[in-house]
C-alpha cells in the first residue's frame, strides 16, 4: 500500500475527531449520569426516575441522530467493530472476538450495563459503517435503555438511600460540632 501525500493530515484529522468525540461524549454521559440523574430522583422522588428515564432517551436519540447524520465515526465504534470482526492480531481484538462468540445477549448486557443504550446501538449494528437503523436496532435501543436505566436507577436510589442514613447524621453531627465552637 502507497502512501498518499495528504495521509498524515488524515491521520491527525481523524485523532482530532476522535478526542472531541470521546472527551464531548465523556462530558455528556458523565454530566447527565452523576449530576442530573442524581438530581431529579432526590427532587422528584420516584417521578424524578420517570423523568431521568424520558432525559436519557432524549439524550442518546440525539445522539444516536447525530452520529447517524454526520456520518463520522467520532467515538472508535466502528474500529473497534472492525477489529472484532478482522483477524486478531491483538490482545484486545481476540478480547472482542471472544466477547462476541459468547453471542449477542452477552455483548447486548455487558454493553447496556457499563454504556449508554447509544453505544450499545451502534456496537450491535451489522456491519461497519452502518448508519441506517432497522427494526433489530430499534428493538436493541429500547431495549438497552429499559436495562440500562433499571440498572443506573437502582445504583442511584441506592447511593441516595446510603448517603441519607450513613452520611446525613455524620454532616449533621460535624456541623453541630463547629457550631458549638
Amino acid at each position: 500500500m502507497a502512501l498518499e501525500a495528504n495521509q498524515p493530515i488524515r491521520l491527525w484529522k481523524r485523532i482530532g475527531i476522535l478526542a472531541l468525540g470521546l472527551t464531548g461524549n465523556a462530558a455528556m454521559v458523565y454530566g447527565y449520569d452523576f449530576i442530573v440523574y442524581p438530581y431529579l430522583m432526590v427532587a422528584f422522588g420516584p417521578i424524578g426516575w420517570l423523568y431521568a428515564i424520558l432525559g436519557a432517551v432524549t439524550l442518546c436519540l440525539g445522539t444516536l441522530w447525530f452520529y447517524d447524520v454526520t456520518q463520522q465515526d467520532w467515538l472508535g465504534i466502528e474500529t473497534i467493530k472492525l477489529v472484532r470482526d478482522g483477524p486478531a492480531r491483538s490482545r484486545a481484538g481476540r478480547f472482542l472476538q471472544w466477547v462476541a462468540r459468547r453471542g449477542d445477549l452477552v455483548t447486548f448486557l455487558l454493553l447496556s450495563l457499563r454504556y449508554d443504550p447509544f453505544i450499545t446501538t451502534v456496537y450491535m449494528r451489522q456491519g461497519s459503517g452502518n448508519h441506517t437503523m432497522t427494526a433489530r436496532d430499534w428493538k436493541i435501543f429500547w431495549a438497552s435503555t429499559v436495562v440500562a436505566n433499571v440498572w443506573w436507577g437502582l445504583l442511584i436510589l441506592g447511593a441516595i438511600e446510603a448517603f441519607k442514613s450513613w452520611l446525613s447524621p455524620l454532616v449533621s453531627r460535624l456541623t453541630n460540632l463547629f457550631s458549638l465552637a
